[in-house]
């Protein structure tokens, strides 16, 4: 809540000291009754929730401060850009990480498929940004897809999805770039699609993820192993 001042000293400089009465009502109530002499009142204004800020990530070994944004009531606040990004763009491309690992597939390097894939609910955001930061679940996926208008968008030459809030947060969003996948050692579909982990596993071998093209978007679940990008969530 913040308090606001209302000044009354010019109201009051106008009104007869002895006939006039204000009254200050609400919910159809009288909540107080002012003569004239009593020339200034104090009113509690509803302090509306901020959708837009900055909250602290370690990345690199360094704290920074990463932007977020929140597309709908009540929803998650998303970074800006994803994890893995070192330059602090919301169209590069970031990290490639098999679900629950810390570990960074690097697109040159040949791997065992599922060599360094989790079974347990470790959290790739968590771990690698610090605990101000997770990844967001299944529901808050299908919410995102539910509550923006959705278009496929090039930014600095990188195309993506770009999800925009709706009536009080239609000046809000967020640009996920299509990064591709990684699987086998090399990038497969980079600039054509976008495949982004939620923190929600289908079952022992499979989580859900957001899968999205130039033509269409819906959450789908795969295998663990594979390694896709992972947008966090403020932790709240």
């Amino acid at each position: 809540m913040k308090k606001i001042l209302f000044s009354l000293v010019a109201l009051v400089a106008s009104m007869s000291m002895n006939a006039q009465v204000m009254k200050v009502m609400k919910n159809g109530e009288v909540e107080a009754t002012y003569k004239g002499a009593e020339y200034s009142v104090v009113f509690e204004e509803e302090q509306g929730s901020t959708t837009t800020g900055t909250a602290k990530a370690t990345i690199g070994g360094s704290e920074v401060d990463v932007n977020w944004v929140q597309l709908w009531e009540n929803g998650p606040k998303f970074a800006e850009y994803n994890v893995g990004v070192t330059d602090g763009k919301a169209e590069s491309y970031g990290g490639y990480y098999c679900w629950g690992s810390s570990i960074d597939k690097d697109p040159s390097a040949a791997y065992k498929e599922g060599t360094d894939a989790l079974t347990g609910t470790d959290d790739t955001a968590t771990n690698l940004w610090g605990n101000n930061w997770r990844m967001p679940t299944k529901a808050e996926l299908d919410d995102l897809l539910a509550n923006c208008d959705v278009a496929w968008t090039t930014v600095n030459g990188v195309n993506g999805r770009k999800f925009t809030g709706k009536g009080d947060y239609a000046s809000n969003s967020v640009l996920l770039p299509a990064a591709g996948y990684c699987s086998h050692g090399g990038v497969g579909d980079r600039g054509n699609d976008g495949d982004y982990w939620s923190s929600t596993p289908d079952d022992s071998d499979s989580a859900y993820f957001l899968f999205f093209d130039s033509s269409i978007q819906y959450m789908d679940y795969d295998n663990r192993s594979y390694g896709y990008s992972v947008r966090a969530v403020l932790a709240e």
